[in-house]
């Protein structure tokens, strides 16, 4: 039994393989992606450590293995990529000339319906806050402050952002190029003055600030010396090889995991953490300012890099007040009740119940 369960965990090892790299040659799916997909696919057959995914599963075990994903908490839309994720991986093996797979398990187990949510975003006056927070007491000031400019006034992904690279900003055109963003895409997106000029202070030299912490402690908590030859770009790396626009104190390129405790560490420090505000909440943030100035959808799905307009109804938060406003636009809502109109219907009911 032992041999046999080495052996169909081997097996099934060597259909995540060839899946992978299926999305690799023929799809080109980034590694992010490709990523994903194997933490997905690599939970699900550890689910099934004795048998062969391809040959032994059926419908009833792909629907056990939901309501596993369910009871271990997780949230409707993670299950439903992870389902994604199987019926992709059995779709690729389905009439394969190498594999005798004539139907997939996976075909008819039906997605989780996801509760329609109010998604959470910066109000235009926290965004603000955080911001010039970050300009006063930031000990990295400006290097922190053209990170979360560049998120509020470009909407990109972090992992986008940590991507980015010194010629990866155009100055002339006032664009900044993302390479390889999500489906391996590239696009540009525009760069307004302020987002030009706090990119412009990080990376000139000696034009940006850093709190000397140590100072503040040694003079009182109210005293604060700003070291003007700090926090410039060429204050983490004189790398000219380095060409990684962001990088921490050490000189190397951020994680997501380090722009995450960022930006944790001054909402808390500005008093506007709360529940459901996360590092994404910066890209929501963008698209709905944007979109509340009147910036059409698909304008908003060529600055977020989304394959799907649809994509956006979980990015924006509508203001009720607008919808409202915009419902009163409707050209029929200007007239009124056609009293005359009342009036002689009444007359017909009154005289058709008198007939009767």
């Amino acid at each position: 039994m032992k041999v046999l369960t080495i052996t169909k965990a081997d097996q099934n090892e060597k259909y995540v393989r060839e899946f992978l790299r299926f999305l690799k040659s023929d799809k080109g799916c980034s590694d992010n992606t490709i990523t994903a997909y194997e933490k997905d696919l690599k939970q699900f057959i550890a689910h099934f450590p004795n048998k062969d995914i391809l040959e032994d599963l059926r419908e009833s075990d792909i629907r056990d293995y939901k309501v596993s994903l369910t009871e271990k908490g997780n949230a409707p839309r993670t299950i439903n990529r992870s389902l994604s994720v199987i019926r992709s991986f059995y779709h690729h093996f389905v009439n394969h000339d190498d594999w005798d797979i004539r139907r997939s398990p996976a075909r008819n187990v039906k997605q989780m319906k996801v509760p329609k949510t109010i998604p959470i975003t910066l109000h235009e006056s926290e965004a603000e806050l955080l911001l010039d927070g970050i300009l006063l007491f930031g000990r990295y000031a400006r290097r922190d402050y053209a990170i979360f400019a560049t998120f509020l006034f470009t909407g990109m992904r972090v992992s986008e952002l940590i991507q980015l690279s010194i010629g990866d900003i155009d100055f002339d055109n006032e664009v900044i190029m993302i390479r390889q963003g999500k489906g391996s895409k590239d696009r540009q997106v525009p760069m307004i003055p302020r987002l030009a000029e706090a990119l412009k202070y990080f990376i000139d030299t000696g034009t940006t600030f850093a709190v000397d912490t140590q100072e503040r402690k040694r003079k009182g908590k109210g005293i604060v010396k700003v070291d003007l030859s700090k926090c410039g770009r060429s204050h983490f790396s004189n790398d000219v090889e380095e060409q990684t626009l962001f990088l921490t104190k050490y000189g190397k390129p951020f994680t997501e995991k380090g722009i995450d405790y960022l930006f944790k560490h001054y909402t808390k420090l500005f008093g506007i953490q709360r529940k459901g505000l996360s590092l994404h909440a910066m890209r929501r943030s963008c698209l709905t300012f944007l979109y509340r100035q009147g910036v059409d959808l698909f304008t908003l799905k060529e600055i977020s890099g989304h394959a799907k307009i649809q994509t956006l109804e979980h990015y924006l938060v509508i203001d009720p007040g607008k919808v409202k406003v915009a419902a009163s636009k409707h050209p029929l809502a200007s007239t009124g009740l056609d009293h005359r109109l009342v009036s002689l219907l009444k007359k017909r009911w009154e005289g058709e119940a008198y007939d009767k």
